[in-house]
C-alpha cells in the first residue's frame, strides 16, 4: 500500500500579497509511494524538478475545508457526474492563482483512492506525471494532518492568527467520537456538517440512534439526500422484513470449515472478496463447478431450493434507488436477507453478495448498495468469483482472446451476466476481451 508524503522547505515570500500566503511560500513536494505528483517542467527556468514553488497555505486550507468529504464521502452512481461531488474531491489546480497538481481524492472505506492527471500547463508550469494509488485512510489522514499542522505552526511562528485554516482545523481537532461519526455521516451524504439546518441535524441524529452495525455507514453512501427520510424509512422496513426471511444454514459451522480469516488492510477489497469466495468453494468442494441455478446453490449448501426461492423473494426499496439489499440475523442467529426485485441471474448475484456479508461479518447488520465503498466492492467480487470462478473460466478458455460469442456462452453456462464474465476474465488476467 502506497504512502502519501509532503515535503516542505520554507522560502522567503517577500513581495507576495497576503500574510498567510507570503509567510507560507515554500518548496513543496508531494509524493505517493515512488511517484512524485509535483514533478514539473518549468518553462521559465527550462528545468525539470520534483517540487513546486508555491504558498502552502491554499493547499492546507483546501484539505481542512474538505476534510470530512475527503475521508468519508464515497462515490456512487448518484454522485459520479455530480459537479458538486467533483468540486468536493478534485483539487482546484489554480488555488489563489498558484499552480497545483490536478488531484482527485476519493475515499472508499479503509482506503483512499488518489488519482492525478496532467492538465494543460498553467503559469508556464507543466505537471509531468499521471497515476493513481490506494492509500490507507489512517495514514492519509495522518499525512494530511501533519502537513496542515506544519503550515499552522509556520503561521503562528510569524504571529499570524485567526485565519480560516486555523479556525477550521481547530473545530475538526476538537471533535470527539460521537461528533466525528456525525460529521462523517453528514459528509458522506454530501452535506457540510458545519452548515446543517435544524431539520437535517435532527434527521441525522435520528438515523444514528436507529442504526445498527454498518447500516448507517452504507446507507449514507447510497441514499439520495434530497429524499433522505423516505429512503431511510425504506431501509429500516427492509431490515425488519429481513429478520422474518432467514435461511437455515449453519453459517458458523461453515465459517469454521473455511478456516481462520483475517481481513487485511494491505489487500485491495476485491482481492479479499475473491479470496473469500475461493475459500468457500474449497470448503464446499465445488472446484470450478458451475452454479447457474438456485437449485445448484441450494444443493451446495445442503438445503432445499424452496428455502432459497423464499429468501430471494423481491423486496421494494421505495425511495432508495441505490439500495439493493439488507443483511441481518433472525432470533436464532441464522442469516436473514431482504433483496431487491431482480431477474434470476441478478437474484443469485444479489444473494451471493449478501452471503459474503453473512460470512465475513456475521454479527453485523449491513446493506447491499450500488455505492463504491470497500464493503460493496468486496461483496461484488465475492459474488462474481463464487458464481463464475476464475479457475473454471481458465479451464474453459483456451486462447488469449475471447469474443462476444464466447463471453455470452460462458455467461449462460455460469448463470451470470456477460458483464460479470468480462470483469472476471479481465481482472484475473485470464484473457483479453475482443472489442
Amino acid at each position: 500500500m502506497a504512502e502519501l508524503d509532503f515535503q516542505i522547505d520554507w522560502l522567503d515570500g517577500e513581495g507576495i500579497n497576503g500574510p498567510e500566503l507570503s509567510s507560507t511560500q515554500a518548496s513543496l513536494q508531494i509524493a505517493v509511494g515512488d511517484s512524485v505528483i509535483t514533478r514539473v517542467l518549468d518553462a521559465r527556468a527550462k528545468t525539470t524538478r520534483d517540487e513546486i514553488y508555491v504558498p502552502a497555505y491554499p493547499l492546507a486550507e483546501w484539505l481542512a475545508a474538505h476534510w470530512w468529504f475527503l475521508t468519508q464521502e464515497v462515490e456512487s452512481p448518484l454522485k459520479a457526474n455530480d459537479p458538486d461531488f467533483v468540486r468536493r474531491h478534485a483539487l482546484n489546480t489554480t488555488l489563489d492563482g498558484y499552480s497545483f497538481p490536478n488531484l482527485k481524492i476519493i475515499p472508499a472505506g479503509a482506503h483512499i483512492h488518489i488519482v492525478w492527471v496532467r492538465n494543460p500547463p498553467r503559469n508556464r508550469v507543466d505537471f509531468l506525471n499521471e497515476g493513481e494509488a490506494w492509500v490507507d485512510k489512517n495514514e492519509f489522514s495522518e499525512a494530511c494532518a501533519n502537513f496542515i499542522n506544519q503550515v499552522i505552526r509556520r503561521l503562528e511562528a510569524l504571529d499570524i492568527a485567526e485565519t480560516f485554516l486555523q479556525k477550521e482545523w481547530a473545530a475538526i481537532q476538537m471533535a470527539d467520537g460521537d461528533e466525528t461519526r456525525f460529521c462523517g455521516a453528514a459528509a458522506a451524504l454530501g452535506w457540510d456538517p458545519y452548515a446543517l439546518n435544524d431539520s437535517q441535524r435532527d434527521l441525522m441524529l435520528e438515523m444514528a440512534e436507529q442504526s445498527t452495525g454498518s447500516v448507517l455507514e452504507e446507507a449514507v453512501a447510497a441514499l439520495d439526500p434530497r429524499n433522505l427520510r423516505q429512503g431511510w424509512a425504506s431501509v429500516l422496513q427492509a431490515i425488519a422484513n429481513a429478520k422474518c426471511n432467514s435461511l437455515d444454514i449453519e453459517i458458523d459451522s461453515l465459517r469454521r470449515r473455511m478456516g481462520q480469516h483475517t481481513y487485511s488492510l494491505e489487500r485491495k477489497p476485491w482481492h479479499s472478496g475473491y479470496a473469500l469466495a475461493q475459500r468457500l468453494r474449497e470448503a464446499l468442494e465445488l472446484n470450478g463447478e458451475s452454479m447457474s441455478t438456485t437449485s445448484d446453490i441450494a444443493r451446495a449448501f445442503g438445503t432445499s431450493t424452496e428455502s432459497f426461492d423464499t429468501v430471494m423473494q423481491p423486496v421494494d426499496f421505495d425511495g432508495a434507488a441505490l439500495i439493493e439489499g439488507a443483511v441481518t440475523r433472525d432470533e436464532d442467529g441464522n442469516p436473514a436477507f431482504a433483496l431487491r426485485q431482480r431477474c434470476d441471474n441478478s437474484k443469485r448475484f444479489g444473494f451471493c453478495r449478501a452471503l459474503a456479508e453473512a460470512l465475513e461479518f456475521p454479527e453485523s447488520d449491513t446493506l447491499l448498495t450500488k455505492a463504491h465503498s470497500e464493503r460493496q466492492q468486496r461483496n461484488r467480487a465475492f459474488a462474481a468469483e463464487f458464481l463464475a470462478p476464475s479457475s473454471g473460466l481458465r479451464d474453459r478458455i483456451n486462447g488469449s482472446v475471447v469474443d462476444d460469442d464466447e463471453v455470452n456462452e460462458l455467461a449462460t453456462e455460469f448463470g451470470v451476466s456477460s458483464r460479470v464474465i468480462e470483469h472476471q476474465v479481465t481482472n484475473h488476467r485470464i484473457a483479453d476481451i475482443w472489442q
